[in-house]
């Protein structure tokens, strides 16, 4: 399970790369940072799934779900959502650390 998120994570973070250094590119083309939004990036790949995510989210799930929370992620940049998910599965498929353990060194500069 850690390797597919680590996977994923991977997957989102070349994403994300490939996003900024195109809205880079058209920043030094241009002039003008005008970063692709979420939702142009998914309407443009497949525009019926995302009619029909709005329709089933509303109607099945909740109509607050996706008007002012989805439709507000769906205007962040491409590069920052792809980006803050692969940071997230990063964070999933990591090794889950052992608790910090106290030092005898710090014993000796304890002041009574």
């Amino acid at each position: 399970m850690r390797t597919l998120l680590r996977c994923l994570g991977w997957l989102f973070a070349a994403l994300a790369a490939a996003f900024l250094t195109r809205d880079l590119y058209q920043l030094v083309d241009q002039g003008i940072f005008q970063p692709l939004s979420t939702g142009f990036v998914w309407f443009t790949l497949h525009p019926t799934s995302l009619q029909l995510a709005e329709a089933g989210i509303s109607r099945h799930v909740s109509q607050f779900l996706w008007h002012p929370v989805i439709s507000t992620i769906l205007t962040w940049p491409a590069f920052a959502v792809t980006g803050g998910l692969a940071i997230l599965f990063f964070l999933g498929g990591r090794k889950p650390g052992r608790p910090p353990s106290r030092s005898r060194s710090g014993e000796y500069f304890k002041q009574d």
